[in-house]
């Protein structure tokens, strides 16, 4: 089991966001299977499969945006 900590509150990625500028994103599919794409001033530079009821923990750069249908992200940190 991963313990994390998370640093704000869940927001939608209907749209390209930073997710607070983080670089550490708890990400979950509320939906169907879907596509979490990463982008960087604009531009996809990559996209991964996120099984419904799925999550996943991604590291990206702070100004690196993240968009998913049905997926919600939350900054978080790795426990000690």
């Amino acid at each position: 089991m991963m313990i994390i900590k998370p640093f704000g509150v869940e927001i939608a990625l209907t749209s390209n966001t930073t997710v607070a500028n983080s670089t550490l994103v708890r990400v979950i599919n509320t939906g169907v299977s879907g596509v979490l794409t990463f982008a960087n001033s604009g531009t996809t530079y990559a996209n991964v499969t996120v099984s419904n009821a799925q999550y996943v923990v991604v590291q990206k750069a702070p100004t690196d945006t993240l968009q998913g249908t049905n997926m919600l992200g939350v900054p978080v940190a790795y426990k000690n």
